[in-house]
Order: C-alpha cells, then structure tokens, then sequence
C-alpha cells in the first residue's frame, strides 16, 4: 500500500491530510472486506446448491433400492407362506420344496445404495462450509452424519439374521434334491428379517432426506 506524508504546513492541514489518510485506508480495507464476504458467499450458495441436488440423488436412489427390495420381499414372503401350508398339510418334502422353487426364484437379492458424497466432501475441503449459516451447516452435516450411520448398519445388520454357511448348505440341499421343507422355511425366515432390518433403516434415511430436501431454500 501507497503512503504519502502528509505535507501541510500547520496543525489544521496536517491533522485534514492525516483524517484523509486514515478515511482512505479504511475504505480500502472495508472494500476488501466486502468483496472477500461477497465472494464466500457465493461459494457457500455453489457448495449449497449441489449439495441439495445431491441429497435430492439420494433420495432417488433410496427410492429405487426400497422399490427393488420390496419386490424381492413379496416373493419370498409369497414361497414362505405356500411352504407354511404345505408342511401344515404334511405335503411330502420333496414335492413341496419342487412346487415352491418351480414358483418362486429363491434366493436374496438385497439392494444398498451407495449414496453420494463427493458434494458435501468437496465442500468441506474447499471450506465453502465454513461460509454457510449456523443452521444450514448443521442441517447438512446432520444429514450425512445419518447416511454414513446407515450405510455402516446395512453394510453388517442384514448379516446379523443370516446364517450364510447354513443357506449354502439349504440351498446346496434343494440343488440336489434332497431339501427339508423346515429348513427352507427357517431359511426364508432369515431373508424376510434381513429385508426388513435393511428396508427399515434405509427408510427412515430417506424420510430424513426428503423432509431435508423441502427446508432447502429455493433458489
């Protein structure tokens, strides 16, 4: 920055010169002030923008795994009841177990989605959070706080109702035609619990994200 001395020959000018000095140099400074907070500003709105988009992309893709996995549940859910039936009715094993594989595709077929992060991320190491308001900032990092819980929870809680070597061997059985109704059952069971552990948390994620996605201010 550019100094002049002031070059007034009495007291009046020269405290005149200096009160311009001093007026200058704190215009030039609120100036500056004003285009950095101006330019944060607009970084924190960019980050916020896509950052909504990509809550809206979650949504999305929650909405599309919940669909997939609800089907999946109908039709197991459909062979568990037409085998509860028929070992009600003590319909012989073999011919029970052949009617419900003939009519239903057995098998889990659990959908998690990925659910995206690079927004939020991006806004974090280029500090655009730091310019959002109080709430706004807590709104966010509330939310993603929630899907990295639930992705942690899926990735392991379907697991936690599942005996997989014990499928194998069920399924391994049914392939070689020498399957126990009882044991499909139990192992329907296990699937059933496992989509509606999974279902349920991912769920709740999605209501979180949508009534999220409706606060976001309009742009």
């Amino acid at each position: 920055m550019h100094f002049e001395v002031p070059k007034a020959k009495t007291l009046k000018e020269f405290g005149g010169e200096y009160l311009m000095i001093v007026i200058s140099i704190a215009t030039a400074l609120a100036l500056e002030h004003g285009v950095q907070t101006l330019h944060h500003r607009h970084l924190a709105h960019e980050a916020a923008v896509k950052i909504d988009a990509e809550i809206q992309t979650n949504v999305h893709e929650l909405d599309e795994a919940l669909n997939h996995n609800n089907d999946q549940l109908k039709i197991i859910q459909a062979a568990q009841k037409q085998l509860l039936a028929g070992i009600k009715d003590k319909v012989d094993g073999a011919d029970l177990i052949k009617q419900v594989t003939q009519q239903h595709k057995l098998g889990l077929s659990l959908m998690s989605p990925s659910l995206r992060r690079e927004a939020w991320e991006v806004a974090v190491a280029s500090q655009a959070v730091s310019w959002m308001p109080q709430q706004q900032l807590e709104r966010y990092s509330g939310i993603y706080a929630n899907m990295r819980d639930v992705q942690s929870i899926s990735s392991s809680g379907g697991n936690n109702f599942l005996n997989g070597a014990g499928m194998l061997n069920t399924i391994s059985d049914i392939q070689m035609g020498d399957g126990d109704p009882k044991a499909v059952y139990r192992m329907l069971s296990q699937m059933i619990s496992a989509y509606a552990s999974t279902d349920g948390n991912l769920q709740e994620l999605r209501d979180k994200l949508a009534k999220s996605a409706k606060e976001a201010p309009q742009t």
